[in-house]
């Protein structure tokens, strides 16, 4: 059975139209130990047939046999497999990577092949050795002589060390004594090989050729064998010919990820020049990108700072709620470190009073707001002055002639009552107040004014938030029962000592002896950050005989039914710390940052500006601004294309080359996708050193500024991966435009 067989095979050209043959019905058997020899005018199709035979240029009628197997239905990558086999190389054009150096073009063929470095490091020497260029094998190929570039091309195919060597004119560009050694470099090769020459100086081979071949038109018009096929014991370098020399193939594998990898960087930096384009190309792309990413970002926090929240009352953009992920309170070291942190415009501590108003009223004037902290007035009230007691307060409102009325000055010193949640009322005192500019118009959320309560005043309020929102439940006698807590259910009073309880008489009949007195009732909490619970002893019951001496109230029918509590029972109850706080930042550009330090220092975080309602929500920059700045990317990325692809016009030669070579379409797209992803990142590298160096001040650009105000470290991972998207999608492009074609083919349109 021939290694090659050719059986009627024609192979035709298509330009503009008109189809010219380049072979036509060629019948051809070729086997391992000839050394056959093709002549022919110019455009005899000699070259054609050596393209055919070795998978450079496909067929289209007949069939071409390997070992006997049809090839007729063989795909681009069916062929690149054949070559990595079973053809080694020696083109009339050379074909080497003119950027590469002599050993790295003779060590290509050997990685394509997966060879282990090793192999390489031992092979490659004896080889550029063997062809005499030993003194230029870390020279750049584009340096060489042509003679010395055919040299290197043979050594190449020698690297293979495949059962089929091709040469196309392989003496072509070399001196007469250069010639004789490669012709009988080729003669020792084929004692274990297909060797197959295609020349126009026949006479340079006659005396070494097993068989000439002579073509006219597209035809084999002679085939002459002149000696019988020889086997000779050629010396070659340590570690070639293995596979010849034992009669079996070398088990060849695909090229290696790190040699992929390997050699994805070497190209991006082996021409200067097109690295520096694709640099610009690619800085362009970077930041058109990053503008239409921030403009996004833009127009949503536009959005979002106008609107209001169902649930936090006091909206304002700059908020973040903030509690522990362990739903623990507070403590001063909390409350430091987070005041302490960049972009801490202030923080709330008590941050569940904010968003709730109180009422405050006398015979004379009402007045309500949220309330805040006296720790949180950051300037001396415009009348009055600041609060020395606990009972204290400083009034915050606009100076509208409504809200303090047309005589503001004579609320100083006034007394008036607050009830809190729990039913309490509290007499609270005004020294101070602060008056606000304008009508509360531009201010976001509500245009309520606020009430500055000292530290004693504020646990008062808490206190009475807690017991009113949350669920308290007595266990009595093994019944357990749900309390109200204020007026008509658990009240504070004086009279009853620490640890007991007084109840109405209406619980004595849940005892077998009638009365409950003596007997132990368990109070629990649950509210939303903590659960509390109590055991205390019943004091006795109240009656309307008793009630005034054990309670010390008068009117019963007003606290009929209610249970009384020692207040430092209240208090272990109900009178907690701060669970919940409000950071506020100075730019609303800055949240996304307090955000990500936040969640890392061990907080739960709610940013109000993500949760709003409006009139123009974030629905409207999904509809309009998110496809615009699609197309603008698209656009982007098909300009950034097309002058990516004419910069790396001579890529496709490259590729081309090692396709002829036996590489395949995977590894190829992997080596254009590396190279064109570490040509992006480092455009994405100098635009993140040029941020620095303007966020430190050392450049200054206004614009980029107000750009790297919306932007945090999320934003630069999602704007990398971005363009390493761009950056994949551009090479898979291209490199489906260079596999189009045949190896040949591609190269035939691009060198």
């Amino acid at each position: 059975m021939s290694m090659i067989r050719l059986k009627n095979v024609s192979k035709f050209y298509y330009s503009k139209g008109i189809i010219a043959s380049g072979i036509s019905r060629v019948n051809l058997d070729l086997d391992v130990g000839e050394f056959v020899v093709i002549t022919g005018e110019s455009g005899s199709g000699k070259s054609t047939l050596l393209n055919v035979i070795s998978g450079l240029d496909t067929y289209e009628d007949g069939e071409m046999y390997i070992e006997g197997k049809e090839t007729s239905h063989y795909t681009a990558t069916d062929f690149e497999a054949y070559r990595q086999k079973y053809i080694s190389c020696i083109f009339q054009s050379f074909n080497l990577i003119s950027s590469y150096t002599v050993y790295q073009n003779v060590a290509l063929a050997m990685q394509i092949d997966g060879c282990s470095n090793d192999e390489i490091r031992r092979r490659v020497p004896d080889i550029i050795e063997k062809v005499g260029l030993s003194e230029y094998k870390n020279r750049k190929v584009s340096r060489l002589s042509g003679g010395q570039k055919q040299r290197v091309a043979i050594a190449r195919a020698l690297a293979k060390d495949t059962r089929i060597l091709v040469a196309d004119e392989p003496t072509g560009n070399l001196d007469s004594a250069s010639a004789e050694g490669i012709v009988d470099l080729l003669t020792d090769i084929a004692s274990d090989k297909l060797v197959i020459v295609v020349t126009h100086n026949y006479d340079q081979f006659k005396d070494h050729a097993t068989r000439v071949i002579k073509m006219h038109d597209g035809k084999i018009v002679e085939d002459t064998g002149i000696s019988a096929t020889r086997k000779s014991a050629v010396d070659y370098p340590e570690g070639g010919g293995r596979a010849a020399r034992t009669g079996e193939e070398k088990s060849r594998k695909s090229i290696k990820y790190g040699t992929q990898l390997l050699l994805g960087i070497r190209n991006t930096f082996n021409l200067p020049a097109k690295f520096l384009l694709l640099l610009l190309v690619f800085l362009f792309v970077v930041s058109a990108v990053t503008a239409q990413y921030v403009t996004v970002r833009q127009q949503k926090d536009t959005v979002s700072e106008e609107g209001w929240n169902n649930y936090f009352m006091n909206y304002n953009p700059k908020r973040i709620v903030v509690k522990k992920t362990d739903n623990s309170a507070f403590t001063r070291e909390d409350y430091k470190a987070i005041e302490n942190a960049p972009h801490v415009e202030r923080l709330i501590r008590e941050d569940m009073l904010f968003d709730s108003s109180i009422y405050m009223e006398n015979d004379d004037f009402s007045f309500s707001g949220y309330m805040l902290n006296i720790s949180n007035l950051e300037q001396q009230p415009d009348l009055g002055g600041m609060p020395e007691k606990n009972n204290e307060v400083v009034l915050s409102g606009y100076d509208d002639g409504w809200t303090f009325g047309e005589n503001p000055k004579a609320l100083i010193g006034k007394t008036f009552t607050v009830t809190t949640e729990d039913g309490s009322d509290h007499k609270i005192k005004v020294t101070g107040i602060l008056l606000k500019k304008g009508d509360g118009s531009e201010e976001y959320g509500s245009s309520e004014s606020e009430i500055y309560l000292s530290d004693a005043m504020i646990s008062e309020v808490r206190r009475g938030m807690y017991a009113s929102n949350s669920t308290t439940t007595m266990l009595i006698n093994g019944n357990e029962e749900t309390l109200f807590s204020g007026t008509g259910g658990l009240v504070v009073n004086e009279n009853v000592p620490e640890g007991y309880i007084l109840l109405p008489t209406s619980y004595d009949p849940m005892f077998k002896k009638g009365y409950a007195a003596g007997n132990e009732v368990k109070l629990s909490v649950k509210a939303l950050y903590y659960q509390e619970s109590l055991d205390l002893m019943i004091m006795g019951t109240y009656g309307e005989k008793t009630f005034q001496k054990k309670t010390g109230l008068k009117d019963l029918a007003e606290h009929d039914g209610e249970i009384f509590i020692n207040p430092t029972d209240y208090r272990r109850l109900y009178e907690k710390g701060s669970f919940q706080a409000s950071v506020f930042v100075d730019d609303t550009k800055n949240i996304e940052g307090m955000k990500d330090m936040l969640e890392r220092g061990g907080y739960h975080v709610l940013v109000l500006k993500d949760h709003i309602s409006n009139f123009m929500n974030g629905e409207l920059i999904s509809v309009i601004q998110l496809p615009m700045a699609v197309i603008i990317c698209l656009a982007v990325f098909f300009i950034a294309y097309f002058v990516i692809r004419l910069i790396l016009k001579s890529r496709a030669v490259y590729f081309a080359t090692v396709r002829m070579l036996g590489m395949g379409k995977k590894p190829s797209k992997r080596i254009m996708r590396v190279e064109l992803v570490l040509d992006c990142m480092i455009a994405y590298g100098l635009f993140l050193l040029f941020t620095y160096l303007n966020k430190r001040g050392i450049i200054h650009s206004d614009r980029l500024m107000s750009y790297l105000m919306y932007l945090t470290a999320r934003d630069y991972c999602i704007l990398a991966v971005i363009l390493i998207i761009m950056a994949v999608l551009i090479s898979g492009r291209f490199m489906r435009s260079i596999f189009r074609s045949s190896a040949m083919g591609t190269y035939r349109e691009e060198a």
